[in-house]
C-alpha cells in the first residue's frame, strides 16, 4: 500500500486522473452548423490577446478541495470551461436575444444586464436584444423591451433589476410558446433560473422546435 503524500512536503506531485464530462454542444441539436471565426477579432475597438480564448484542454475539476492524509480518488470529474471560443456556431446579425432576471436579488444585476447588452451589441454585433420583464412570466405576459446600448448606459448606477423580477408560478408551456413565437435563439439569465432553463430548451428541442 503506499504511503498518503506529506501535507508539508514543498515539493509534493500529485497525479490526478480526470473523467471528462462531455456537455450537450449546440451542434448535437443543429449538426448543419459551421464554425466561423468570433467578430472580435474584426472588432476596431477590442483586440484580445491569444491567451484570451478557450480551448477544449480547459477544464474546471468539479472537486477543489482534497485531503492529502487520506487515498485519493480513481478519478475526477472535470468539465469544459466556459469562455469565449475564437470560433461561433451562428451569424449575429441572425441572433435575437433575451434576457430575463429571475429569483431573487442580488447585488450587480443591473451592471450584469448591462455588460451584456455591451458586449454583444459592440464586440458581437448583435443588434436585436430584448428584456424579458418579471422573470419567466414575462415571456408571456407583457411585451419585451428593446435594449440598446443607449438605453443601458446608466443601469450600473441602479439597485435591484430594472427589468424586475420574480419566483416561481409561471407557465412552462407559455413561456415555450413565446420563446418560440418571437424567434428568442439566445436567452441570457443570471444563474438562480438556470436549471429551469435547461428544462425549457430540453421542452423545446423535444417540440423540435429550434430553428436557425
Amino acid at each position: 500500500m503506499n504511503n498518503p503524500p506529506n501535507p508539508h512536503d514543498n515539493n509534493l506531485t500529485i497525479n490526478i486522473n480526470i473523467n471528462l464530462v462531455h456537455l450537450p454542444h449546440l451542434t448535437n441539436t443543429l449538426p448543419n452548423l459551421q464554425p466561423q471565426t468570433t467578430p472580435l477579432d474584426h472588432n476596431h475597438f477590442y483586440h484580445p490577446s491569444n491567451e484570451f480564448y478557450l480551448s477544449e484542454s480547459d477544464v474546471i475539476i468539479r472537486r477543489t478541495l482534497f485531503d492529502l492524509s487520506g487515498p485519493s480518488p480513481s478519478s475526477h470529474l472535470a468539465y469544459h470551461r466556459a469562455g469565449p471560443r475564437n470560433n461561433i456556431f451562428y451569424q449575429p446579425e441572425n441572433v435575437r436575444a433575451a434576457i430575463v432576471t429571475c429569483g431573487g436579488l442580488c447585488p450587480g444585476l443591473n451592471t450584469v444586464i448591462r455588460e451584456l447588452v455591451v458586449g454583444l451589441w459592440e464586440q458581437y454585433g448583435v443588434r436585436e436584444i430584448f428584456g424579458i420583464k418579471a422573470g419567466y412570466r414575462g415571456f408571456y405576459s407583457g411585451e419585451p423591451v428593446r435594449l440598446d446600448v443607449k438605453m443601458v448606459h446608466n443601469w450600473h448606477k441602479r439597485g435591484g433589476t430594472v427589468l424586475e423580477t420574480s419566483r416561481g408560478g409561471f407557465d412552462l408551456d407559455k413561456i415555450v410558446n413565446a420563446i418560440e413565437d418571437r424567434g428568442y435563439n439566445q436567452v441570457l439569465l443570471n444563474d438562480y433560473c438556470f436549471f429551469n432553463v435547461i428544462y425549457i430548451c430540453f421542452i423545446i428541442q423535444l417540440d423540435s422546435a429550434i430553428t436557425t
